[in-house]
């Protein structure tokens, strides 16, 4: 049943392909005309996926329902009374609103004129609802089988993801702590160099001040006093021996 489901999806494709193309070689009046190859159009372009990765759309996988019904075998029961023409009865706008009992009797007033036995009709319901389960439970196992490679992917991803966390949250520790690291030595350069500013402004003070206070200044005084007063002793002069002799002796 999977290969007549999937069979079927090809050729519905196909059948989309070349609906409304007509026949290209002829030009309504049975004569064939040449006609240059036709340029497809561009396909839509999408940003390329850094990853890698592409959403796939089921949507688009998935038959209508009439190719399920026609996958199934199921074909349109003579003069077309199916219960797909039941419910399209059900929808006209002259029954849709009245009540359950009068559309059941509109039905069976409709069947009974077309000579339609009811038992066929719950028969091809029967057959429509057996063929939608029966797509819908290949269908489940595919999909569930894509959910579950999908969900075993994320995890993997979300590992990958984790460990990489953890090595560029190693990086950013690393970095603050050499930042600290660095801060801390240049703040102790900052002191350092505060302290030798300080020792060099307080000896620039020093050697700039004009006048000497408080006892500096007193010793000073007595020291250029001291000077002032102070005479220096002259030699005497020595007399010579015989000149001595000669001072006694006139006497």
């Amino acid at each position: 049943m999977q290969r007549k489901w999937l069979g079927l999806a090809n050729w519905h494709n196909q059948q989309d392909g070349l609906s409304g193309s007509g026949n290209g070689n002829s030009n309504g009046k049975g004569e064939k005309e040449s006609h240059a190859p036709e340029m497809a159009p561009p396909a839509d372009k999408t940003p390329a996926d850094p990853l890698g990765t592409s959403v796939v759309s089921l949507q688009a996988e998935l038959l209508p329902m009439d190719d399920i019904y026609r996958a199934a075998g199921i074909i349109n029961p003579r003069k077309g009374y199916s219960i797909s023409k039941v419910v399209e009865m059900l929808a006209s706008e002259h029954i849709r609103g009245a009540a359950k009992d009068m559309r059941r009797a509109a039905v069976l007033m409709a069947l009974d004129a077309a000579g339609i036995p009811i038992d066929q009709v719950q028969q091809d319901a029967k057959a429509r609802k057996d063929a939608l389960d029966s797509y819908e439970a290949e269908q489940r196992k595919r999909v569930e089988a894509e959910w579950a490679r999908k969900a075993e992917e994320n995890i993997q991803i979300q590992a990958e993801l984790d460990r990489v966390k953890a090595l560029y949250m190693a990086r950013i520790s690393r970095n603050l702590e050499g930042v600290a690291q660095e801060k801390d030595a240049f703040n102790g350069w900052l002191t350092m160099k505060q302290q030798e500013t300080q020792s060099i402004s307080d000896a620039a003070e020093l050697c700039l001040e004009s006048t000497v206070s408080g006892p500096a200044n007193a010793l000073l005084s007595d020291v250029s006093m001291v000077a002032a007063s102070a005479k220096p002793v002259m030699p005497s002069r020595a007399i010579p021996v015989k000149d001595s002799f000669n001072h006694v002796e006139a006497h």
